[in-house]
């Protein structure tokens, strides 16, 4: 006998979630009254290949009263530009910085060194100050820096009280490698305005103030230094303004 062949009908999703719902072994009491619009679109789509229709969203509903309100929208990122500037800012303040330590007269990096603006002023500073002749030195180099130890010969005194009549000076020469440099001649005259250090030596109370050249019957200060000593303190080292 002959197979009757017959053609497949389509079947539509509404007719298949029918027949779905009909062969719930569970029965229709717990089963859900109905399919979402979803499975619909879905179910649709493997039955009888129609693409599936796109449901139009309904409004959220709106807020109740009391309930807890969205997040707050993130804070927005600084451009570019407003980066740059902020760089730029940094940079300049840095630079008033670096630029502050310059402000001694005389040059240089000196932010550590004091600098007097009067004769008073410079003089109180100093433990001792004295007219001495200079000797030869010695170096010694520590942390890359190289200082210098000389005797000096005190010839007068106008401040303080001398250890002896000689007493050793620490200073650091030109080319020792530091900022605060004192260019101190050998064999030369000077009226030095000294700190006592707790080892007993004496170091300049400035390097570019802390020694007056002596020539003739007078002191003369050393380039950048405009102040000249007081006519108390000349007289006292036999010496004239």
């Amino acid at each position: 006998m002959k197979r009757m062949q017959s053609k497949r009908s389509p079947v539509s999703a509404q007719r298949a979630a029918e027949l779905i719902r009909q062969a719930d072994p569970l029965g229709s009491a717990a089963a859900e009254p109905g399919l979402s619009p979803r499975a619909l679109r879905e179910l649709s789509a493997l039955v009888d290949g129609s693409p599936p229709v796109r449901a139009a969203v309904p409004p959220a509903p709106p807020a109740a009263v009391g309930s807890v309100p969205p997040a707050a929208a993130r804070p927005r990122r600084l451009g570019p530009l407003v980066a740059s500037l902020a760089v730029a800012a940094a940079v300049a303040v840095a630079a008033v910085f670096v630029l502050a330590g310059r402000g001694a007269t005389g040059g240089g990096l000196v932010a550590d060194e004091p600098h007097y603006a009067s004769a008073a002023e410079l003089e109180d500073a100093a433990d001792l100050i004295v007219r001495a002749k200079l000797g030869g030195g010695t170096e010694r180099t520590v942390d890359d820096v190289t200082s210098t130890e000389a005797p000096a010969d005190v010839l007068a005194t106008a401040k303080g009280s001398a250890p002896g009549r000689s007493l050793t000076v620490r200073y650091t020469p030109p080319g020792g490698g530091g900022p605060e440099t004192a260019d101190l001649v050998s064999g030369k005259e000077y009226v030095l305005l000294l700190e006592r250090q707790d080892d007993g030596r004496f170091t300049l109370v400035n390097t570019v103030q802390g020694a007056y050249g002596v020539a003739g019957s007078g002191a003369v200060p050393a380039e950048g230094n405009e102040v000249e000593l007081s006519p108390a303190v000349l007289k006292a080292l036999g010496l004239e303004g």
